[in-house]
Parts: C-alpha cells; structure tokens; sequence
C-alpha cells in the first residue's frame, strides 16, 4: 500500500525536515550499491528502517528474495520513493509480507534473465560472498545520514583516511570483491567513467595527506599517472604485463615518503567494485611492519 507524504500544514515543516535531513543526503550524489548507477531522487527508494537508497527496480527485485539491506543487514518492510526533493513530497510503500516456503513461481524468461543480472550485480559488491546466508562485513560507520550532519560525516572520514597514514596501516591486497581488470579503460567512455569514480577518493586522500582541500594540481598529477600505468602495465598485443621502474617518481617530490602507501591504497580502491561509502565501512587493514 501506498501512502502520500502530502500532510496538513502543522506537518509540513516536519516533512520538509526529514527529507532535508534524511531522504536527500541518501539520494543525492549517491549511487546504488547494487548497480552502480548513479541515483535519480524519482527512480530512488530509500529504505525506512536504515535509510539505505538503491535504484527502486534493484531493490524490488532484491526484496522478492530478502528482506535484509544489501549494505547493514537490517531488516525492512517498506521504503520512501516517487521522491520529489524540490517539492519536498515522496510516497511510501509497505511491501506485503514474504511468506516462508513460498512456491517458485515461473516468470517469463526476460523477467528471470533480468533477475539473474541483477543478483550477479549485488554478489560482486557484497565482496562475492554467499549473500543468500552472510551479511557483507561492516567494519566501520562514521554516522547515518539524517542523524548526523553530512559534513560531520565527511570530517569523520577524512580524520579516519588521515589515521591510516599516521598509524602506517595497509588495505589488504587481494580482498574480495576486487579484480585486476576493474579499472583498465577500453575506450574513452570508460576512461572517464572510471576518471569521475576515483577523482573524489583521490581528492580526499591528498586533503587527509597534505591538508590541502584543493590539490588540483597533485590531482591532475595523479590521474594521468594512473592512465598512463595501466595503459602501459598491459600489453595487448602480446598479452604480457610490462614491468617499469620507479613509475611513482613524478608522484614523490608531492606525497615524498608517503608515495607507495598512497599509490597502494589507491590502487585497492579502484580495483574494488565497491562504490566510496561502501569501500570505507568494509576495507580491511593490517599493521605495516
């Protein structure tokens, strides 16, 4: 069943409020954890429970199999969705109850296919793990949105990204969900869809390094490096990886001894299929010797 958000005018603030506070900042320069898309607030649904935003077409196909957040593991019956953040109005919809033993039901075949797309999907960003049974492995929170202002969130996470440094901790190589080939580009389109991933990750890991909140020029340094690198690690045309010497020197006389501790710590978050708020509640660390 769907209710409306339209209320009488002594509700109206508090409305206005919640979805300032809470619907917008879940919605808003986010993307779906499943598909990686980019969220648009109309085709959004923000879980009620966690406040957690899919594509509402992922999580409704989701939600014909569980009824536990992809992300946190809480559990939900309803979400916010047909949101409208200029006029400040969304619905909400109570999802019927999931029986237990529920019989399959055949589909059609395109109704299936898409469901097994769309289950492919959120395997690879809940770490390839049996995501029938285990829940992905949430090792931090740095605040829930709407409870918590969103530039307290992002202070929290640039102290946090800054800390890894100081206490010289390490991302685990080869953690689950990453692959070799995540962020090598085919053509233009992809370059630059990978570009606009890794840039505000960059953008913060120079802030948490230097200070500085607009290393424009140390970005742009960065960025043409990580090109370059993987343009050159891999030969196509023989299908061998080309090994180089001291390609992070341009990076050094920047980021001088953090040098290879940023470029690892870059390098585990393109290679990770996670998007950024993902990749910083899950990333696992070890102490550097």
């Amino acid at each position: 069943m769907d209710s409306p958000s339209s209320a009488k005018p002594s509700e109206k603030s508090r409305i206005e409020k919640f979805v300032r506070r809470v619907i917008s900042p879940a919605v808003v320069g986010k993307r779906c954890p499943i598909c990686l898309r980019n969220l648009n607030a109309r085709g959004a649904a923000v879980l009620t429970g966690c406040s957690h935003a899919y594509c509402l077409g992922c999580i409704r196909k989701w939600s014909d199999l569980k009824r536990k957040c992809p992300l946190c593991n809480s559990t939900f019956d309803s979400w916010f969705y047909k949101i409208d953040l200029s006029s400040r109005k969304f619905l909400k919809q109570q999802l019927p109850a999931l029986s237990k033993g529920k019989p399959v039901i055949h589909r059609p075949r395109s109704t299936l296919i898409d469901r097994r797309r769309i289950i492919e999907r959120t395997r690879e960003e809940m770490n390839n793990v049996n995501w029938r049974t285990r829940p992905l492995p949430w090792r931090r929170s740095f605040g829930r949105p709407g409870t918590v202002p969103a530039h307290v969130i992002e202070e929290r996470k640039l102290q946090w990204r800054a800390s890894v440094y100081k206490r010289r901790l390490q991302a685990m190589p080869g953690s689950p969900g990453t692959s070799s080939q995540q962020n090598v580009p085919r053509n233009d389109c992809e370059k630059e869809r990978i570009l606009q991933r890794i840039k505000p990750w960059i953008r913060r890991e120079l802030e948490a390094i230097h200070g500085d909140p607009n290393p424009s020029i140390i970005l742009h340094v960065v960025s043409s490096l990580f090109f370059s690198r993987h343009e050159r690690k891999y030969d196509s045309s023989s299908g061998q990886l080309c090994v180089e010497d001291d390609f992070l020197a341009p990076l050094k006389p920047f980021l001088h001894n953090w040098t290879n501790m940023f470029w690892h710590e870059l390098s585990c978050f393109a290679e990770s299929s996670f998007t950024i708020e993902t990749y910083d509640a899950v990333v696992e660390y070890r102490q550097l010797e």
